[in-house]
């Protein structure tokens, strides 16, 4: 069973402190997740079922599809915004209404997230930079990135939480899957995807662990307070953000076998 444990003859050593960015969303504007059918004319309906609140749609972008269902994200704003989410359709789902967090153009967004990545002057410089541009990237409460040490142990290196403890490496954690599956998971906030007394330093919501490295030799998890869940476009990204992460950090001298050295310069 995972447990929380600090190996005794190992100093124990903080994960450096990564600050949560704040929000830069237009002033009233909203983020609204919406889970609706794929079909021709789907965003349409949306988009006119807002008008007719007086909502303005202000951005727009498709960031899931599986199984006949899609996910859009609409940046939004108004006074008919509860309204008009309150008389949705039956088959149209709410998966998040949050405040203070803008829809960045894609691009622009991934290209910031890897030059402040890649301009890490050291490996404990790149894990820092590593977290606070995924939240950047995406919207989340908290987050950290920790490195596996010897054949037990996962040791947060950055992390928006300074007390993170290390994490004895066992079969319930989702981190270890993700480590050793080299895929991206999530879970929902009711999950025990970790000791609950790791748990209890962070918000409560989602959680998306994303692998790094070839063999995988750091996970990076982001934390949200609620339960929107993450979405395949966001996953994408953060998995394209980890490889530029990998690379500046092996330019620094980290790798499966020389992470945690590497992580003390």
């Amino acid at each position: 069973m995972t447990s929380l444990s600090t190996p005794p003859s190992r100093a124990v050593r903080e994960p450096a402190l990564v600050a949560v960015p704040r929000g830069r969303a237009p002033q009233g504007a909203r983020l609204v997740r919406l889970r609706l059918r794929d079909r021709p004319g789907s965003l349409a309906a949306i988009a006119g079922h807002f008008a007719q609140h007086g909502v303005n749609v202000l951005k727009l972008e498709v960031v899931g599809r599986e199984g006949g269902w899609a996910i859009d994200d609409f940046l939004v704003s108004g006074a008919g915004v509860p309204a008009a989410l309150s008389e949705l359709e039956p088959d149209v789902t709410v998966l998040a209404n949050r405040p203070n967090v803008d829809l960045q153009d894609p691009g622009l967004a991934m290209a910031a997230a890897c030059a402040t990545v890649t301009a890490a002057v050291s490996a404990r410089e790149a894990y820092r930079q590593l977290v606070g541009a995924a939240l950047e990237l995406v919207f989340a409460e908290a987050g950290f990135v920790c490195v596996r040490e010897g054949h037990a142990f996962l040791r947060p290196l950055a992390a928006t939480t300074a007390d993170l403890p290390v994490l004895e490496d066992g079969a319930t954690s989702l981190l270890r899957s993700a480590f050793f599956s080299g895929e991206c998971l999530t879970a929902d906030g009711r999950v025990p995807w970790a000791p609950e007394a790791f748990r209890d330093r962070l918000p409560g919501g989602t959680v998306a662990a994303i692998p790094g490295g070839v063999p995988t030799f750091l996970v990076l998890a982001l934390v949200r307070a609620d339960e929107t869940p993450f979405a395949t476009a966001e996953l994408e990204r953060l998995a394209a953000l980890v490889r530029v992460a990998v690379g500046t950090l092996q330019l620094h001298g980290a790798s499966a076998p020389a992470a945690r050295r590497s992580a003390r310069r």
